[in-house]
């Protein structure tokens, strides 16, 4: 059970503000700053419910209780390492910043002096001239520097923020993003005050609900067990948990000495530099670990890690935290590799494009198995080829249950990271994925409303018609200039509706690609009016698979028989399109 010394009422200005011991993000534990516009918009809402509600009058709306944080204490409490509130402390910061620059661009005496006092009191200030700068809230490793250069290194002389680098990590981003909104979000409230002295009241409103009127209530413990015990207590109830933070925490606590705890450092720095996106991590680490172990669930991924991990840790010799961190950093230089579609095979790169176009992101943990850090990852080329298919044909065509897939595939990649062969591995995706018989049947029933689906599918038969006629080449797939194409429109006159439309809509044998000027030309007309288009395209899918039959030229009018009996002959070709893989057993 986790040791409480201590919880006590604080105001934000009594959390980050002057003469109180400073707030430190220890760099072995917590987060990265992760709030995304959505969390900020929220933040600020609510802010200004309360500065409304404050201003009535009403004790009832002195204060706004905004949440528990968590910190490590000494016995006098000179200082405070935040384990948990990092995230609410942080935005506080950046709003309290873009009033403190907004002060200084009114150019007043009076607003500049404001602007200097609100930096003094509630972000960083110097003792004396040759003292270093003391800042009331210090990020973690991965955050601190930027934090400091775009927010908290203000020049009070020029009224701006020192020189910075440029964003380049997701939390850097974030950072850059709230604090636009928030200067933006001023700006607007700000436009409804005609004068400089309502606009400066305003300000000072606001800052006032700020330091003194959002709550906290701090958690203190005496150690950062306690104090991660409690983290992972409340962050296990909201929006807070965060696997990838929990888990390099987790790490953090098992190291056994500084080389271990700066080997786990190293694998973050690489996570986040390498990842646009904090999801993209989370990701990873999921199919990192299914990759492994095979399936579990992302609601339960840290307990399963942490389990699983203390149990390594305590029985494998020469198993530590520094190894299983190496591990990590170099699976995520592979699986990036396969992610952004980069690996230097051609044949490859183009399949994992396809991969990426329809989301087909249950196969990533079978390749990042099949292809170690250490391997020619050429060698899992016709591995994913037949992962491609058995997606193709199982998923977008058959419209089968996914999870069925994601078992075989999950348990697949268990079984290569456990030693077994690659052709063995395509031997057993081969004996799940339907035969052309059933894929046949499967295709001429196929209805696809997703546009990523039904313009990867029409692509592909187009470029296999292309190949078989010895036609050149034109560029379809990522051209922005390519569309999909309803031949019966899906916004048909009421005239020329179809009385099963519904049904018939979305079928492939109702879809073709066109060039984006031609797709506008056609639109919702009939087809004698399209047809002038279709005859003018480059594509053999438009040209020559028969789309004349979808018109009854005897009664003007669309034909449902058409569209299904053009679906029937690209049912033919599709089956070469995503063909079964040779090592199919007979």
């Amino acid at each position: 059970m986790a040791i409480i010394k201590h919880a006590t009422r604080q105001t934000l200005g009594q959390l980050i503000g002057a003469n109180n011991p400073p707030v430190t993000v220890p760099d072995d534990s917590q987060r990265q700053y992760s709030w995304t516009k959505k969390e900020v918009d929220t933040y600020w809402t609510d802010i200004q419910k309360f500065m409304k509600a404050r201003q009535s009058g009403k004790s009832s709306a002195a204060e706004y209780f905004i949440g528990p944080i968590v910190t490590i204490t000494d016995e006098k409490i000179t200082s405070r390492s935040l384990l948990d509130g990092q995230q609410r402390l942080t935005t506080s910061t950046i709003l309290i910043a873009a009033l403190r620059n907004i002060l200084w661009t009114m150019n007043t005496g009076e607003s500049r002096s404001m602007a200097q006092n609100t930096q003094r009191d509630y972000i960083a200030r110097k003792a004396g001239r040759r003292e270093p700068m003391e800042y009331f809230l210090t990020l973690s490793l991965f955050d601190r520097d930027f934090f400091r250069d775009y927010i908290q290194n203000w020049d009070e002389a020029a009224g701006q923020s020192t020189s910075f680098e440029s964003a380049n990590r997701p939390s850097h981003k974030l950072i850059e993003e709230a604090y636009s909104y928030f200067e933006s979000q001023i700006s607007k409230q700000l436009s409804d005050h005609p004068d400089l002295e309502s606009r400066l009241d305003w300000i000072d409103s606001l800052k006032e609900c700020l330091v003194k009127g959002l709550v906290f209530v701090e958690i203190q413990t005496p150690t950062s067990s306690d104090a991660n015990e409690v983290f992972e207590t409340i962050n296990s109830r909201g929006k807070d948990l965060s696997t990838v933070d929990l888990v390099r925490n987790f790490l953090m606590e098992r190291s056994s000495n500084d080389a271990e705890k700066s080997r786990v450092n190293d694998a973050w720095r690489t996570l986040l530099d390498g990842f646009e996106k904090r999801e993209d991590i989370e990701k990873f680490l999921r199919h990192f670990w299914v990759a492994r172990h095979g399936d579990v669930r992302s609601h339960s991924l840290y307990t399963t890690i942490r389990t699983s991990l203390t149990d390594d840790f305590d029985k494998k010799k020469n198993y530590t935290v520094g190894s299983f961190a190496a591990e990590l950093e170099r699976a995520s230089t592979r699986y990036l590799e396969l992610i952004s579609c980069d690996t230097g095979v051609n044949d490859l790169d183009d399949i994992l494009k396809d991969i990426r176009d329809l989301s087909a992101d249950a196969l990533y943990p079978l390749m990042l198995a099949a292809s170690p850090s250490t391997s020619d990852i050429s060698e899992i080329t016709p591995l994913v080829s037949a992962c491609l298919t058995y997606y193709v044909r199982w998923t977008v065509i058959g419209r089968r249950e996914s999870t069925l897939l994601e078992e075989t595939v999950f348990g697949l990649a268990k079984e290569l990271f456990g030693g077994l062969g690659k052709d063995s591995a395509i031997r057993r995706i081969a004996e799940v994925t339907p035969d052309d018989e059933t894929f046949i049947a499967d295709f001429e029933k196929a209805s696809l409303p997703k546009a990523s689906q039904s313009r990867y599918v029409l692509n592909r038969i187009e470029t296999l018609m292309r190949t078989v006629s010895v036609q050149d080449d034109v560029v379809v797939a990522g051209s922005r200039t390519v569309h999909v194409e309803h031949i019966y429109p899906k916004n048909p006159e009421p005239a020329y509706r179809l009385n099963d439309h519904d049904s018939v809509v979305n079928l492939i044998g109702n879809l073709t690609l066109l060039h984006g000027s031609k797709n506008r030309t056609a639109s919702n007309k009939t087809f004698p009016e399209k047809d002038i288009s279709y005859q003018g395209s480059s594509l053999i899918l438009t040209t020559s698979t028969g789309i004349e039959r979808l018109w009854d030229e005897s009664t003007d009018s669309w034909t449902s028989e058409g569209i299904r009996a053009r679906q029937h002959d690209l049912a033919k070709t599709a089956v070469s399109a995503w063909p079964l893989s040779t090592t199919r057993p007979h």
